[in-house]
C-alpha cells in the first residue's frame, strides 16, 4: 500500500520524470485528461488536469500536499489509511500539469459478475452500497451488505469528514464516486483531495447532493460539506437514494431516528443557517456509539386471515387465528346450534295468533250480548 507518508517524490516534480505510462485507468474523466500508473514507481498514479484549470488552484495544491506534514501523529495516520492524498504536484514549466496520488490498496476491489456470467475485478465504490434492492447484490455475486458494515463504512467516512474539518480542508464532492470501501471491515479511501479548497473553493454542480442553503456559484466551505457528508452518511446506513436526502432519514429505524444520531443527521439536512449544522466531530462519537443491531428492521406483521387473501402458505397461521383444539370445542345442542335470530319469525306469528283470536272472542260475545 502506497501513502503519504512513504512518498518518494519532492514537492513539485517534472512532468518527464513521471511520463512513463503503466496501466491506464481512467480517461477524460471529470478534470483530469488521463490517470495511468506512472511505469517508473509502480503504486503510484499520475493524474494530468484538462488544460483550464483556475490559476489558484496550483497555490492550494501545493499548500495541501504539504498539510499531513504538520498534522498531529493520529491524524497523518488517518490520511496514510484512508485518504487518497496528494503527494507531488508534476509541472511542465511553468504550468502544473497534474499530480501524483497513490494507487488504491488492492482490498478495495472485488470480483463482480458480469451480465454474460464473466467475472472481472472492480474498485468497490460507495455507489455499490447505496443500494436498498437485495437483487442488486445477487446479480453481481455478491452478499448484501448488513447493518454492521453500512455503520462502519459510515464511521469511517465521518472520521475521514472530521479530519478535513479540523484542518480546514473543504472537500464539497461528497458522492457516491469519490470513495471506495471494503467488504466486512468498512474501511474507506477517499479520492479526488487534490481539488480540495482551503478555507473555501469553487462551487461544484453535484445533482441529489447540491446545499439548499447554497446559491449556484457561491463557493462553498465545511459547512457546506456538514450537509453532504450527512446526506451520504444516511444513504450508506439506509440504502435509500434518490433526490430528497429525508427519504434516507426517514427510513432510519424510529429508535434511531429520534435519538442523538437521528436528530444531528436532521439538524445538518434542515438547518436554516449552515451555522446550526452540527460539525462532523460532533457526528462522529454519536455513530461510533451506536450498535448495528439498532440498524436491524423488523419486517412489518403481515395483514390477518381472511376470506380475499387467506393465510400465506409459507407462514403459520397466527395462534390467535387458528381454532381452539379438540378438547376445548363446545359440542353444539342436538338440532344445531342455538342461534337467537331464528326465534324472531315465530315471536311475529304468535302475536298475530293471539291477536286473531282475541278479535274472535270479541265479535262472538257481541252477537250473544
Amino acid at each position: 500500500m502506497r501513502a503519504w507518508s512513504d512518498s518518494p517524490f519532492e514537492a513539485v516534480t517534472p512532468l518527464r520524470e513521471v511520463a512513463a505510462r503503466g496501466t491506464v485507468i481512467a480517461a477524460e474523466n471529470g478534470e483530469s485528461e488521463i490517470v495511468y500508473e506512472c511505469a517508473d514507481h509502480p503504486g503510484w498514479l499520475v493524474k494530468l488536469y484538462r488544460p483550464g484549470r483556475p490559476a489558484e488552484a496550483a497555490g492550494v495544491l501545493e499548500r495541501l500536499i504539504a498539510l499531513p506534514a504538520g498534522m498531529p501523529a493520529d491524524d497523518r495516520a488517518l490520511v496514510d489509511r484512508s485518504v487518497c492524498w496528494p503527494v507531488t504536484r508534476v509541472v511542465d514549466g511553468a504550468r502544473t500539469a497534474g499530480v501524483v496520488i497513490a494507487r488504491a490498496p488492492a482490498e478495495f476491489s472485488v470480483p463482480m459478475r458480469m451480465i454474460s456470467g464473466s467475472t472481472t475485478v472492480r474498485l468497490l465504490e460507495v455507489d455499490h452500497l447505496v443500494q436498498s434492492d437485495p437483487a442488486f447484490f445477487a446479480r453481481r455475486g455478491w452478499e448484501a451488505p448488513g447493518p454492521a458494515e453500512r455503520l462502519s463504512v459510515a464511521r469511517n467516512l465521518a472520521a475521514v469528514g472530521a479530519l478535513l474539518e479540523r484542518h480546514d480542508v473543504v472537500y464539497g464532492d461528497w458522492s457516491y464516486a469519490n470513495a471506495f470501501w471494503t467488504r466486512r471491515s468498512g474501511r474507506v479511501f477517499v479520492i479526488d483531495v487534490d481539488s480540495c479548497g482551503l478555507s473555501d473553493r469553487p462551487w461544484v454542480e453535484s445533482k441529489m447532493w447540491d446545499d439548499p442553503r447554497v446559491a449556484p456559484g457561491d463557493r462553498l466551505t465545511v459547512r457546506t460539506d456538514r450537509y453532504k457528508l450527512a446526506v451520504l452518511i444516511l444513504r450508506c446506513l439506509t440504502g435509500v437514494r434518490g433526490p430528497d436526502p429525508e427519504a434516507a432519514h426517514a427510513a432510519l429505524p424510529s429508535a434511531v431516528r429520534d435519538g442523538p444520531l437521528g436528530r444531528a443527521l436532521h439538524r445538518s439536512l434542515t438547518a436554516a443557517d449552515p451555522a446550526l449544522r452540527p460539525p462532523v466531530a460532533d457526528l462522529l462519537p454519536l455513530l461510533e456509539a451506536a450498535h448495528p443491531d439498532q440498524f436491524v428492521r423488523v419486517p412489518a406483521p403481515r395483514p390477518p386471515h381472511s376470506p380475499v387473501t387467506g393465510t400465506p402458505r409459507d407462514r403459520p397461521t397466527p395462534p390467535e387465528h387458528r381454532p381452539p383444539p379438540p378438547e376445548h370445542r363446545t359440542a353444539p345442542p342436538i338440532g344445531g346450534a342455538f342461534r337467537p335470530e331464528r326465534l324472531l319469525p315465530v315471536v311475529i306469528v304468535a302475536c298475530l295468533a293471539v291477536l286473531v283470536l282475541l278479535a274472535g272472542a270479541g265479535l262472538v260475545a257481541s252477537l250473544f250480548a
